[in-house]
Formats: C-alpha cells, sequence, structure tokens
C-alpha cells in the first residue's frame, strides 16, 4: 500500500520506433518544482513461467485506471484537492483503429467524506503550544488514521471510463510528443540547495499535483513521475487536462485542435 499524504485525503506494444525525441528543448527543463522519478524497465515481465504486464510502477489508485495492462499512452492526474482523472490511448482490435480512453472518480468527495469521517484527524492550530508528549500522541494517531484511510479509500472509488475515437495519426503523434517529454525531461534547482557556507537546506514541498506519464516503446515501459510539475512538463500536463476536461464537458474530442496544440511543442 502506498503512503497517502494529507494533503491529498481532503481530497501491446505500439509505435517501434519514434522520432524527434529533441522536440522539448533543454531551456524548459523542471525547475524549483518537486520530487520525481523516471524509470524505464521491461514491458513484460515472466511471473510462473507467464509472461505479465510490468505494473510495478503504478500505485494503488492508478492501479483502478490502468491496472489491467501498460497502454502505449497513459496519463494520469493526482491533483492535491480535487478528483484523479487520466486517460489512456489503446487500439480495438475489432476495429483496428484508436480510442482515447478518458478515466474518472465520478464519487471521489463522497468517498474521501466516508473515509474521513470514519478516520478522523487531529488538526491542531499553529498558535496552539502543545507539550512534545501530545505531539507525539497526535502524529501517531493521524499516522494511523491515514493508513486506514489510503486502505479502504480505493475500495470505495467508482471508475468511470469514457471512449472517444482517434486517428492513427493523433496517437502517433501523442506517443512521439509523450515519449520525448520523458526521454529530454531534465531537472535543476531542486530541493536541496547548498548555501556559500556549506549550510544544506532542504525544501520539502507537501502540496501541489502529482502526474505520471507513461508510454511503451518497443519491449520497454518507459514512466516519468512528477510531484509539481515545471517547464514542459507543466505544459504537457496542463495539456493533457484540456483534453479530459474539454472532451468530457462537450461530449466529443476535437482531434484537429488538440493535433495542433502538439504541434505547438515544437520550439520550446
Amino acid at each position: 500500500m502506498e503512503n497517502v499524504r494529507v494533503e491529498k485525503l481532503l481530497t501491446i506494444c505500439l509505435f517501434c520506433t519514434f522520432h524527434n525525441l529533441a522536440l522539448f528543448a533543454q531551456n524548459a527543463d523542471h525547475a524549483g518544482g518537486g520530487i520525481f522519478s523516471k524509470l524505464v524497465e521491461y514491458n513484460l515481465i515472466n511471473c510462473d513461467n507467464t509472461n505479465n504486464y510490468n505494473l510495478n510502477s503504478k500505485g494503488d489508485i492508478e492501479k483502478l485506471f490502468f491496472g489491467d495492462f501498460n497502454a502505449p499512452i497513459e496519463f494520469f492526474f493526482e491533483p492535491s484537492f480535487e478528483g484523479v482523472t487520466g486517460f489512456r490511448i489503446v487500439k480495438d482490435t475489432k476495429k483496428q483503429s484508436y480510442v482515447l480512453e478518458i478515466k474518472r472518480i465520478p464519487n471521489y468527495r463522497e468517498a474521501r467524506n466516508i473515509t474521513l469521517n470514519k478516520y478522523p484527524l487531529i488538526g491542531v492550530p499553529i498558535s496552539q503550544n502543545i507539550s512534545k508528549d501530545s505531539s507525539a500522541l497526535i502524529t501517531a494517531h493521524n499516522n494511523e488514521m491515514i493508513a486506514k484511510i489510503g486502505e479502504e479509500l480505493p475500495k470505495l472509488y467508482k471508475i468511470e471510463t469514457l471512449s472517444y475515437p482517434i486517428s492513427d495519426q493523433f496517437a502517433k503523434k501523442m506517443h512521439e510528443k509523450m515519449t520525448s517529454l520523458i526521454h529530454n525531461f531534465k531537472a535543476r534547482e531542486g530541493p536541496i540547495q547548498i548555501l556559500e557556507n556549506g549550510e544544506i537546506i532542504v525544501w520539502i514541498t507537501h502540496d501541489g499535483d502529482e502526474v505520471t506519464f507513461r508510454t511503451v516503446v518497443d519491449e520497454e515501459v518507459w514512466s516519468l513521475k512528477i510531484h509539481a510539475p515545471t517547464g514542459n512538463s507543466r505544459r504537457m500536463t496542463d495539456l493533457c487536462r484540456q483534453i479530459i476536461d474539454e472532451t468530457v464537458r462537450n461530449k466529443k474530442f476535437d482531434e484537429p485542435k488538440y493535433s495542433q496544440l502538439l504541434d505547438d511543442f515544437n520550439g520550446y
């Protein structure tokens, strides 16, 4: 069971080749944001003499969205105080065409409120002075409640899937752009800074969005997970969120618009 932050509680293989890995320039690196991880793993792993999809990089909630296999393209967005959303692009084997699957949790707030009422957290005003013993007891209580909430929440979630047909060209373009983003992702000005006097300062950011980009490349699955993304990763996050929000609201996928927006990433 993955750790769940308090802030959030208030809360087969496609394209064997790809091109233009330098589409995202390094002058838009991840700077001043949160922690990140970039993984390249085998897409399939052997368990009990059978090949299974490698889902090790996916958390519990993400597996509710994408737990059956690794799609060629996956986007997962987990904000601090809102509902979790995401999408993936898969191929309809019957129609031999690609489909955009948008994933949502319509009962997100309801499930959150149920668990918070069942496992209440203890809050202490900043202005209130408490003893170390009391602070330790409160911390222990809250950690226990957080663990129970994190275990029960996924069981209450109802996953909604909305499907929209897309062209082969758009699927390929999105795959190239997202693969390029993961490949060229660079981080600087991280959460640890060393001053001239040798003092080390660690900036810990608990709040903020958490996003995961994932693509399948040949026999590998590439994953980029970022807390509080900046630079090109923020731009791609905003674009993917726009695809979700506007497509759900309009009940149709405006492919020409989003295809042009993807093209506009050239030159960054």
